[in-house]
Formats: C-alpha cells, sequence, structure tokens
C-alpha cells in the first residue's frame, strides 16, 4: 500500500459533524459533554493533550479557585474526597479533566491542530494537522472555538526578552539551585515560584505594583506554597519598578530612584497570556465580538466563542449550579445549549443539566 505523503492533504467526506469544538480544555470538555447528550453529532479536536494549557504550569502548583468552580462531573473522585471548598493541585485537575472526557466517552481528537476554516455556516470545512503533519479536512455545520488564552506569552517589547534564558510558563523547577533569579510580573503565578526557589537560589522580584499591593496579594495566596509557614528569603522586592532590558542577561530596571543593573542566569517574565493571534486573524479578521446571548461570532455566523475567548474565567466552568450557587458558568453552558436547540432544532433532544446533592 502507497504510504501518504506528510504534507498530502485527505477529506473525511465520510461524516458530517453538527458541531466540531475546538480545544479540548475544561470549556470545550464542558460544551462536548452537553452537546452529546443533547444528541448532536459532534468531535472535539485537541492540538495536544486535554488541557494541554494546564500542562505547561509547575504540576503541584495549587489552584487559587476552589474546585467546585472547576470540576465538571458532581460524582468526581476528588470532589467526594475533597470537598466543596478544596483548592486542588494543577495535576489533580488535569486528572478530573481526563477522567470526566473517558467516563462520558467524548469523542476527541487529540494531537490534532486547527489551521484553517473554510465554507460558511452550515457548511464549514476545517482544515487540521495531526501530530506527524498530515493534514485532513474536516466538515461540521457549528464550529465552537473553546481554545483559551495560553497560547502566546504577552510581551514587553524590551530587548532580550526572546532569548533562551527567559521563560513565560513556571513549570519544571525543583532542579534549580545557586542561580540568580529574575521574576517579573506581580502575580500569582511569580509570588508562587519565588516561594518555590527561593531557599536555593538568589531572587530578584520586579514588580510595577505598590508594597502595599504586593504585602496583600502575598497575604491572600492560597496556594501550597503561600501557606503560613512560606517564607521570602534570598529575595529583594523592587517595587513600584519595570525592567526596561534584559539584553545579555544583564536587567536594566527602571526604579523610583533611579536605573539599577542586575546580572542574571534564569528570567521568569510572567505577564499572563493571549490567543493566538495568527489564527484568529485569518479566523475571524481579529475580531472576538460575539453576542453574549448566544456566544455566536459577530464576525463569522456559525463560529461560537466560549471559556476565555468568550472572556469567561476558567474557574466559572460547572455544569452544576448545586455544586457553586453563584458559578456563573454553569449558565453560560446553558446558553450554548439554548443557541444549539434553535439552530437544529427538531434533530436536539431537550436536556436539563445535571444536578448533584450536597458533599
Amino acid at each position: 500500500m502507497k504510504r501518504k505523503s506528510a504534507n498530502q492533504t485527505t477529506v473525511d467526506n465520510k461524516t458530517q459533524y453538527d458541531v466540531i469544538v475546538v480545544g479540548c480544555g475544561g470549556w470545550g470538555l464542558a460544551v462536548l459533554k452537553v452537546l452529546t447528550d443533547m444528541g448532536l453529532r459532534v468531535l472535539g479536536i485537541e492540538r495536544k493533550e486535554i488541557c494541554n494549557n494546564l500542562r505547561h504550569y509547575m504540576k503541584h502548583m495549587m489552584m487559587h479557585s476552589y474546585l467546585s468552580y472547576m470540576v465538571l462531573d458532581p460524582e468526581d473522585a476528588i470532589l467526594a474526597r475533597e470537598g466543596n471548598e478544596y483548592h486542588p493541585q494543577i495535576d489533580e485537575l488535569i486528572q478530573s479533566y481526563s477522567d470526566f472526557a473517558v467516563k462520558f466517552d467524548l469523542p476527541i481528537k487529540t494531537h490534532h491542530e486547527l489551521v484553517d476554516i473554510e465554507g460558511a455556516k452550515g457548511d464549514f470545512v476545517l482544515a487540521v494537522r495531526d501530530g506527524e503533519g498530515r493534514t485532513s479536512r474536516l466538515m461540521a455545520k457549528r464550529v465552537v472555538l473553546a481554545t483559551g488564552s495560553y497560547d502566546q506569552p504577552n510581551l514587553a517589547g524590551i530587548p532580550g526578552e526572546l532569548n533562551g534564558s527567559v521563560q513565560h510558563y513556571f513549570q519544571e523547577w525543583e532542579h534549580i539551585s545557586d542561580q540568580r533569579i529574575l521574576f517579573m510580573g506581580g502575580g500569582f503565578s511569580s509570588a508562587d515560584g519565588i516561594v518555590a526557589l527561593c531557599p536555593r537560589n538568589t531572587i530578584l522580584w520586579v514588580v510595577r505594583k505598590s508594597s502595599d499591593a504586593v504585602e496583600d496579594m502575598l497575604h491572600l495566596q492560597k496556594t501550597k506554597w503561600g501557606q503560613h509557614d512560606a517564607r521570602l528569603v534570598n529575595t529583594e522586592i523592587l517595587t513600584e519598578s519595570q525592567v526596561i532590558s534584559l539584553e545579555n542577561n544583564t536587567a536594566v530596571v527602571q526604579t523610583p530612584d533611579g536605573q539599577k543593573t542586575w546580572d542574571f542566569d534564569l528570567c521568569y517574565m510572567l505577564f499572563g497570556h493571549r490567543p493566538d493571534q495568527d489564527i484568529y486573524t485569518r479566523l475571524l479578521n481579529g475580531n472576538l465580538d460575539f453576542v453574549e446571548e448566544t456566544f455566536e461570532s459577530c464576525q463569522r455566523p456559525g463560529l461560537y466563542l466560549v471559556g476565555a475567548l468568550a472572556k469567561k474565567h476558567l474557574e466559572h466552568i460547572g455544569l452544576t449550579h448545586n455544586l457553586c450557587p453563584d458559578n456563573e458558568g454553569e449558565r453560560y453552558i446553558e446558553r450554548i445549549q439554548t443557541a444549539m436547540q434553535k439552530e437544529f432544532g427538531r434533530n436536539c433532544q431537550q436536556i436539563n443539566l445535571p444536578l448533584t446533592t450536597d458533599h
């Protein structure tokens, strides 16, 4: 049999999906579950592994939100064991979502990356590239984009920020010792990383926040590294300051008292992340506006934006209202359900989102 070359394109013309969901993090999994329960022919595609974005962070880092805001299954094992107000670690949340996908047999193709979308509402063709570089084309009547906002790091626009010693995620760290480490960014990720690394390294933390704001943030920190017995040692904090250059592994810092230089071995620039600008420029001309009541794209009818793309944060996902009464995520998922019922009419089953008993 003749093998297909890596750049050869195939067309899956045997199946026209009602909906293809692009991105299989928390929001994508929730949407897949609801649409599957409605009886629609759906498929989820994920460019790497389920919850790929969460895998960029250190696995033992605790989430700052309660599990009840994020869990999808009311019978989740971690929820049953730990309760509603538990702060899960990253690896626990990934396991929860992975178990959810397996339990409900959600139709997902991992290691399939969206390249482009052609056509219009009711007749979309998605070009998808697999892990070996082969491209196939999938047909769908509607598309839900749930790719999150962590595709590309936010940059500062300063010299040296793209060199190899500058990192934009905090993940593998246990092996790091006897280093001079620069942290940029005034959020929990920086604080988590500093407390983890400062016992065995020398740290400089540069933040634009005031001293009071930094103290308040550290006081409110609810992560493994921010418990009452955690301490910042070997750490200098420059508040109301910003780095203006990282060239040659030397940080030039503008402080209220003038410029300061500091040589570093490793820099963590933790300014958050944003969607892949290239793909959204091509798909939506860079316009992420959507109809609030349905999440349908204003730029391209038939495409729906959910999760971070619709400005809904990770912690507000849950499919169950009773888990956390003020969790708006359940109501957001209902909007997608209602929109698809209107779109597909008789082909949809009327379902109610599951409720759970108290744990």
